[in-house]
């Protein structure tokens, strides 16, 4: 057989098999990509409620709260990369409403929302304001809660 020939026996034999190995490993990467997604958003509530702890007692812990912000406004900036197509509800359990995809632009408002709110809070507590910090939590709060609302499934 020429080499010409072969190639392209090979490629034909080749192609297939490739695609069918993409295939058969993507769902594990989907399933990791809804697993790290979920982790992310725990992380993030996690570092949410340092802040809102902190804003409630006499004297907060400032630098925990420079932390967590810190780590919300990272995460703020991040979280468009944690929704690619095909991690939805489709690929397994997630907490992901199809309107993420199906609603792209009213998803992307959402996040933008989130996106703006985020550094406000990280400013409010690099300047040790108190009372900006709470202004500034209220408003991610309410980032939060507007994405919750129209694009998260209930608990």
């Amino acid at each position: 057989m020429n080499r010409m020939l072969r190639s392209a026996v090979v490629a034909t034999l080749l192609v297939p098999a490739v695609t069918l190995l993409a295939q058969a490993s993507e769902p594990a990467n989907v399933k990791q990509l809804q697993k790290d997604r979920h982790e992310h958003y725990e992380k993030l509530g996690e570092q949410f409620k340092v802040v809102r702890d902190q804003v409630r007692v006499d004297k907060p812990d400032l630098a925990a709260i420079k932390t967590a912000a810190k780590f919300v406004s990272a995460a703020a900036a991040e979280q468009e990369k944690w929704f690619p197509a095909g991690s939805g509800p489709e690929a397994g359990k997630t907490d992901a409403l199809p309107a993420i995809w199906a609603k792209p632009a009213e998803f992307k408002k959402a996040m933008q929302m989130f996106s703006d709110a985020a550094p406000k809070l990280q400013a409010a507590a690099d300047s040790g304001n108190v009372a900006a910090i709470k202004t500034a939590f209220g408003d991610v709060g309410k980032a939060c809660k507007n994405c919750h609302e129209q694009f998260r499934a209930d608990d």
